[in-house]
């Protein structure tokens, strides 16, 4: 099983984050930097990971560089800033080894919370889910989460190609299209981010996925 943590001057989310995986649970953590300068770098290779510097700017370039260089056959994203619990890895997988194909630890779900949303990530969250839902057919509550788990074999047949943080939607609609793959949700508290900055701009982010979202239905 394999890790992947995109990375762009996040030394204080890492500095938690890392610890707390389990080096029982992944076979490998692989970590793409964008270009890091605050020592992120240095951090994950002091700590066993594996380093690869991102070559294409973007939050869907990081994951598709790096699912270049995995081996694992089941791949879980998880994010550097600290907004990621850990310690839900072996429940996702758990769940993926139920016969999912997608897994996603959802922020809304089982009474879980999100402490970092604000008012216009939160709205954000619910008009991309509910419209992802309403047009694909799916009964989900979080789809632009970006810890998630699935297997490599799966996403293969998806041809995924978003560059940026449109990434997480693209992905959930098309797991969502193919016909026979399965898709689940667990419920996932987020904790309010270590530090970094937010990379996520809203009405440019916004606007990306809508168009996104609006050709993956007409396609």
């Amino acid at each position: 099983m394999t890790v992947i943590m995109p990375t762009l001057n996040e030394i204080d989310g890492v500095r938690v984050v890392l610890p707390k995986i389990d080096r029982r649970w992944v076979d490998e953590v692989i970590i793409t930097d964008g270009g890091s300068t605050d020592g992120t770098v240095e951090y994950c290779c002091e700590n066993n990971c594996r380093v690869y510097s991102q070559k294409k700017r973007g939050y869907g370039s990081a994951i598709l560089e790096a699912l270049e260089l995995a081996g694992g056959e089941i791949i879980v994203e998880i994010t550097a800033d600290g907004s990621s619990l850990p310690e839900k890895i072996p429940d996702l997988v758990a769940k993926i080894n139920e016969g999912y194909d997608l897994v996603l630890a959802s922020r809304y779900r089982d009474g879980a919370v999100s402490y970092d949303d604000d008012c216009i990530t939160g709205f954000g969250n619910w008009l991309f889910t509910t419209l992802t839902n309403l047009l694909f057919q799916g009964s989900l509550t979080d789809v632009l989460v970006g810890y998630r788990a699935y297997r490599r074999k799966s996403l293969d047949a998806l041809h995924l190609d978003a560059p940026g943080l449109e990434w997480v939607s693209q992905s959930s609609i098309r797991f969502l299209k193919k016909e026979g793959f399965r898709v689940a949700e667990i419920g996932a508290d987020e904790p309010k981010r270590i530090g970094g900055q937010r990379k996520m701009i809203p009405i440019r982010t916004g606007w990306t996925i809508l168009k996104l979202t609006l050709r993956e239905y007409l396609t």
